[in-house]
């Protein structure tokens, strides 16, 4: 899936508990957190600019962020910057375990190039976990996926009185709010 879903995916899971603003924000990185392997891409892209040619991002990608022991530093890490450590502990967890399985199900290249995820690695470096019905990337399933979860995000704003925004400032979530309230979208 994409970082976008990732996002929303985990801002909704974030919000399965009745939780503080850091500890969703920090929920919410849990879910994105595996994509920073993927930096790569960008690495790869401005070497080209300069006829440099590396592979940084087929080389990393899905190895180092998207491990289990990638997921039990950053849930550690996480938890320990907020209150309620066991419950953001393992909401942590669930989110970055949720990219890992959204990515073996939905992130086929357009080539047919299936993701695996290394999931033990670096123990297992050569351990490969890879679905056979993996979509393509780019599918409507994905696209549906995203709505669906834009759409619980929508939900939980109108009854909770929490955006998405959150996780970008206090100022932007302020003034979506405000909106929101003078647009009686939010329940009184």
């Amino acid at each position: 899936m994409t970082p976008p879903q990732h996002f929303i995916i985990s801002w909704v899971v974030a919000n399965s508990a009745t939780l503080d603003r850091r500890s969703r924000v920090g929920i919410t990185l849990s879910g994105l957190l595996p994509d920073v392997d993927g930096l790569g891409y960008v690495v790869d892209k401005v070497n080209l600019q300069f006829n440099i040619h590396s592979t940084y991002y087929i080389d990393y990608h899905h190895y180092l962020g998207h491990n289990l022991f990638a997921g039990l530093i950053i849930a550690s890490v996480i938890c320990s910057l907020c209150q309620h450590k066991t419950l953001v502990f393992l909401l942590s967890l669930f989110a970055f375990h949720l990219h890992l399985l959204a990515d073996i199900a939905g992130s086929k290249g357009g080539d047919g190039y299936q993701w695996p995820i290394y999931y033990l690695y670096p123990l297992m470096p050569d351990l490969a976990i890879t679905w056979q019905g993996q979509w393509l990337l780019s599918s409507w399933i994905n696209s549906a996926i995203g709505v669906s979860f834009f759409i619980i995000a929508i939900i939980i704003a109108r009854y909770r009185h929490i955006t998405f925004f959150e996780f970008f400032s206090t100022k932007v979530e302020k003034a979506v709010a405000k909106v929101a309230w003078q647009r009686r979208f939010f329940k009184d």
